[in-house]
Parts: C-alpha cells; sequence; structure tokens
C-alpha cells in the first residue's frame, strides 16, 4: 500500500478541514491522507482536536468502547490502560500554540521539523482568522534575499504573517487556504495572491488554483477573484455558507484540479435534522421541569395561535430537555451524506441538550417557526404581531429585520457563525412543537461533522468551534481534487 500524504493543520478550530481530508478514501477503502499536526490557540478547541485524533487512531469503526462511553457522559477518559499509548500519541499531533508569539512560533517549527522533515509531498490547510485583512496594505511579505519585515511589528496582521512564514519555510507541496466571503471586496486581495505566489525558502513557486473554474491565476487575469468563492450548498452542503479558498500547487506538479462536482440536488434543514431525537426548550427562569414546560409553552402557544398568519400547532407533551437516544439513520439527505454522519456505534447522541430561554422569547420562538411551517420562510420583523415585539431600539429601526430566524426545513440553513454561541435567536428550530433554538449537534449536522465527533467545553465554547469550522463533507471533497493533484485515485 502506499504511504498516507501528511497534512498539517493550522487555525484548526475544532478540525473541520483536516476530518475531511481524513476521511478520503482511495478505491481499495483505504486513507489518502493522514494529519500529523494541528495547531490551534483555543484551549477548548484543542482539547476537541486530541480527542478526534484518538478516535482516529482506530480506523475502520474500531474505536474502543470507552471512546463512545466518554462522549456520552459514562467515563472520564476516553481511553483505558489498553489504549494510553494512543492517546499519548493523539497529544503529540495536536498543539495548543498561539502562531505568532515567539515561544509558540519555535515550539511549532520545531514540531514540524521533527515531523515534516524529509517527507516528498505534503498538504498545509487552514487560514488566518479574518480581522488580520484591514492591516494587510502596511506591510509587504518578503522571500529570503529581500528586506525582511518585522513579524512582530503589526500585532493584527501577524497571522497572515504566519501564514505565509510557514508556507515559505516549510515548502508545502499543496496549500489549501480558507477564509470569509469579504476578503474578496477588500482592496488587499491582489496584495495576498501576489503574496502567496513568491518562492518559497528553496526558490520554487506556486500556481494558485479555483476549485469551481479551470485555469489558474497569473498575470493574465484567467481567474477572476470570485472565482475563489465556493458556496457550499451547491456541494451537498445544507447551508449557504460562501467561503473563500484557494488552492496553491508547487509549480513542480504538472496536474492541474479539477472543478468541484456540483452536487445533484440541494440538502435541507429537514433533510439533516431528521433523525435527531426531538428535544423541549429549555427555561432559564423559573420552575423548568418537564411538566411545567409543557403547561406554560402550551399556554403560550394558546395566546400566539391566531396572531399573525400563522396556524397553531400542538406542543408536544412528552419531550426532554437532553435525550439518552443515538440518532437514527437518514437516507432523507442522501447516501453519502447520510454515511458520512452515522455511526451505529453511538449510544447516545452527544453534544445534543437544550439550552434555557426566557418565557417571552419561547413565545417569539413559537411563532415564528409556526409561521415558517406555513409559508415556508422566516416572518420579518414587520409580521410579528404587536404582542410579540421585544424591547430593542433596533427592533423599531427595521435594521434587523430577521433577528428571530427559523431554520426552514425546506431550505438550505443560513450560514451557522460563532454568534449561535451568544443566543439562538438567529438559529430557531423548525419544529414549532419543540419551541426552541438549534443544539450543538443540530449546528454540528448543518456543518456535516459526524455524529460522533464530540465537541469538548462549555456548551458556549462548543456553538463556537461549530461556527468557526469548515464543513468537513465539502472538505472530504476539496481532498478528492487535491488527491488528483498528487496523481493519487
Amino acid at each position: 500500500m502506499k504511504k498516507t500524504i501528511p497534512i498539517v493543520d493550522i487555525f484548526a478550530g475544532p478540525g473541520g478541514l483536516g476530518e475531511g481530508f481524513c476521511g478520503l478514501r482511495n478505491s481499495e477503502g483505504n486513507s489518502i491522507f493522514h494529519s500529523v499536526l494541528a495547531a490551534e490557540m483555543d484551549r477548548h478547541a484543542h482539547k476537541t482536536l486530541t480527542l478526534r485524533a484518538f478516535f482516529r487512531m482506530f480506523p475502520d469503526g474500531k474505536a474502543p468502547d470507552s471512546y463512545y462511553r466518554y462522549i456520552a457522559g459514562k467515563r472520564t477518559t476516553p481511553y483505558t490502560d489498553d489504549t494510553l499509548d494512543a492517546w499519548t500519541r493523539a497529544q503529540e499531533k495536536s498543539l495548543c500554540v498561539e502562531l505568532g508569539c515567539a515561544e509558540d512560533d519555535a515550539q511549532f517549527d520545531r514540531k514540524m521539523e521533527e515531523t515534516i522533515d524529509g517527507k516528498d509531498d505534503w498538504v498545509l490547510l487552514g487560514g488566518p482568522p479574518c480581522q488580520a485583512y484591514s492591516v494587510i496594505g502596511r506591510w509587504r511579505f518578503r522571500s529570503e534575499g529581500e528586506n525582511s519585515h518585522d513579524l512582530d511589528g503589526d500585532t493584527k496582521s501577524h497571522l497572515y504573517k504566519q501564514y505565509l512564514r510557514i508556507i515559505h519555510k516549510f515548502c508545502p507541496t499543496v496549500f489549501v487556504m480558507e477564509n470569509v466571503r469579504g476578503l474578496l471586496s477588500s482592496k488587499y486581495f491582489d496584495l495576498i495572491i501576489s503574496d502567496l505566489q513568491k518562492p518559497n525558502i528553496r526558490g520554487e513557486r506556486y500556481r494558485l488554483y479555483s476549485l469551481v473554474k479551470e485555469g489558474e491565476d497569473s498575470k493574465e487575469g484567467r481567474i477572476q477573484p470570485i472565482d475563489y468563492l465556493i458556496r457550499a450548498e451547491e456541494f451537498g452542503v445544507p447551508q449557504r455558507r460562501h467561503r473563500v479558498i484557494i488552492v496553491g500547487v508547487l509549480e513542480r506538479i504538472k496536474t492541474r484540479p479539477d472543478p468541484l462536482i456540483k452536487a445533484g440536488t440541494v440538502c435541507t434543514v429537514g433533510d439533516v435534522l431528521a433523525g435527531l431525537p426531538p428535544l423541549r426548550s429549555g427555561i432559564s427562569k423559573g420552575d423548568n421541569s418537564d411538566q411545567a414546560w409543557y403547561e406554560k409553552t402550551a399556554e403560550l402557544a394558546g395566546q400566539v395561535a391566531g396572531l399573525g398568519r400563522t396556524r397553531h400547532v400542538q406542543i408536544r407533551k412528552r419531550l426532554k430537555q437532553k435525550t439518552g437516544i443515538p440518532p437514527k439513520a437518514n437516507t432523507s439527505c442522501g447516501k453519502a451524506l447520510d454515511e458520512w454522519l452515522h455511526d451505529p456505534r453511538l449510544i447516545t447522541t452527544p453534544n445534543h441538550e437544550t439550552r434555557g430561554h426566557m418565557l417571552s422569547d419561547l413565545e417569539r420562538y413559537y411563532f415564528a417557526s409556526a409561521f415558517a411551517k406555513e409559508h415556508h420562510r422566516t416572518p420579518r420583523d414587520t409580521e410579528f404581531p404587536a404582542q410579540l415585539a421585544p424591547a430593542h431600539k433596533s427592533w423599531q429601526t427595521n435594521k434587523f429585520n430577521d433577528r428571530f430566524r427559523v431554520q426552514v426545513t425546506g431550505l438550505p440553513a443560513t450560514t451557522i457563525v460563532a454568534h449561535i454561541s451568544k443566543d439562538g435567536h438567529s438559529f430557531i428550530h423548525p419544529d414549532p412543537s419543540q419551541c426552541r433554538s438549534l443544539t450543538v449537534r443540530e449546528a454540528a449536522r448543518l456543518q456535516t461533522f459526524p455524529d460522533n465527533y464530540f465537541f469538548e467545553g462549555p456548551r458556549t465554547e462548543q456553538y463556537k468551534q461549530v461556527g468557526n469550522a469548515v464543513p468537513p463533507f465539502l472538505a472530504l471533497q476539496i481532498a478528492g481534487v487535491v488527491a488528483g493533484i498528487l496523481g493519487i485515485k
């Protein structure tokens, strides 16, 4: 069997890009890529990365029972004495470092030299956080032999400079850089493209490719900035997530990438949430018992019924705030995605617990989801009954007309963002009878994380991790393109 291709994931978050690459198999069912290092500064996301690295130590569904019991809350560690060595190796693959900090840079570089030295081909994944781009124009990256730039002199752009530094020093065969759509409108975009094409320490240059249009970036401008934009919903992801993804390939590699193949059908919120156990919302103040919840929400539903253009939807009586049962297989989202998401070994549905809401917000959630069920769209602020108007000045200005937004059953979700950790107002569950916002697991499903992917840390931090990630199912398809570049089928 041919050796697998190493990948290094920087600014990794919880590991969405790496998960997709590690999930790609060849025609014989063997992994094409393997993660040798993931770097992330957030300690909760780093803990998630370490746990996932442990899971991958056991391919082909052979992770130990201790892992499943751990993510079900039935153990304090995912390993036993028999698998402690695997846990130690997983820890070695995940670094909690802040790139741009001199001490952490040195630690990262030492690990890279140990891990990548002597490798013929390897792939760099990741993208610096977007705030760097407001100040890129104040400096230019210098290749060796040019006047050097003070990497510590500009704290806001150091993350972007670190990305370039790692490319320049360690010379990946391919890099995949991901970032927000706003990068395209930055006046510094041409500078970014120019910097990414500068020669590395070996004097090698990179060709830059789009994943949705044939050709390469050049002085002739055969690729326009908009050609780097990937619309995730066009590739089987149940979410309207639009991101810039640039693929850089060493000039010595002559194979040009084939564009991603668009999905034949659109995957929707309803498709991907089907099979997850239904839950009730929580009540943030007062009695939060199941019976109290049912009585209060049924009363609220009765008051809301008839307000606006909605039909009454019966509140479910026997719902819990968390579940001890696993999700069901779900063919409505397509065979490929279902197989990607589902794990028959799960004994619970991990990260699937609802948060508490104020009764006034539950009333609005019920109205909004009932409206969406009736009209197949989320209501605007002007369509809310006056009785349900929140006491926010911004509500009257019409600047936030989708402040209470339902993720509509028959459509892809809006972009899952880290702000979901603050409140659930923009991520209301489409089922009015559950009367709540999305759980971490539901957000993770919309991001196409497998159901056995466990997010560590407090729930607020779990939401942030999910919102900041690249959808793994999209990353899986990008991995297929990169494998083709490297001549692997």
